[in-house]
């Protein structure tokens, strides 16, 4: 599934209010009126909390945050389609444009096995606005591993977002999880490239909090910020 790593992002929802200010996307992690439902550290030095609302049947939002504070703020549908994008670092948007002709579909990829997807997106920032157009591939690996507790499907992932020129601005390839009870994507082990420069991130899920469980909702990451952190992270048990 199309995601973008931290290094390059950090987004929240205008979608949350129609048109909602940096200053209020920041202090709505939940929004008013939506329920927090899993917290999530990475190995990456970074924590999302995942939530949906009541007044937004079928969205799922997911905030993310570093040891710096606020990261992003990603807007999806039940399909895990990605709706809208706000990026803190760089104050831009990117957001749903058309679906095209074949929209990200979660049900297809937990029924087949594989899922591509082709659509666009508007971005918005620094006083430009463009268009991106991306496709991609998702195929399940016939795997499992368990995390912290929680049993996870990995998928292989390749995706390619280009600009109106036909110029690639952002592609990812590597392994994503899915959290199947819930139809959640999670990042993992991927290679990118943002059209100038190649690198490597390791965001695989190293730990999971539930309503009631210490820890839940915080937004202080836990693993990866520094070498002793680093140390720390719980082990995958593949199955």
């Amino acid at each position: 599934m199309m995601r973008t790593p931290l290094k390059a992002t950090c987004l929240a929802a205008a979608l949350l209010s129609g048109a909602a200010s940096l200053a209020e996307a920041q202090n709505a992690m939940p929004p008013k009126g939506c329920e927090a439902f899993l917290t999530m550290h990475t190995r990456n030095c970074a924590v999302s909390i995942f939530w949906r609302c009541g007044a937004q049947p079928g969205l799922l939002f997911e905030g993310s945050h570093d040891d710096d504070g606020p990261v992003s703020l990603h807007t999806y549908d039940d399909e895990f389609q990605w709706i809208d994008a706000y990026y803190y670092w760089t104050d831009s948007r990117e957001k749903l444009l058309n679906p095209g002709p074949d929209p990200i579909s979660m049900t297809e990829l937990l029924e087949t096995g594989v899922d591509t997807y082709n659509f666009s997106m508007i971005s918005e920032g620094d006083g430009d606005t463009g268009k991106l157009f991306t496709t991609g591939r998702d195929e399940a690996l016939g795997e499992t591993v368990v995390i912290d507790g929680v049993e996870l499907d990995l998928f292989s992932t390749n995706s390619v977002t280009k600009d109106a020129d036909g110029n690639t601005v952002f592609a990812a390839e590597g392994v994503q999880y899915v959290l199947k009870s819930e139809r959640l994507f999670m990042l993992g082990k991927e290679s990118y490239f943002d059209g100038q420069e190649r690198w490597k991130e390791d965001n695989t899920p190293v730990e999971f909090m539930f309503p009631g469980e210490k820890g839940f909702g915080k937004t202080e990451p836990r693993h990866g910020c520094n070498a002793l952190q680093a140390g720390l992270s719980l082990p995958m048990q593949r199955q």
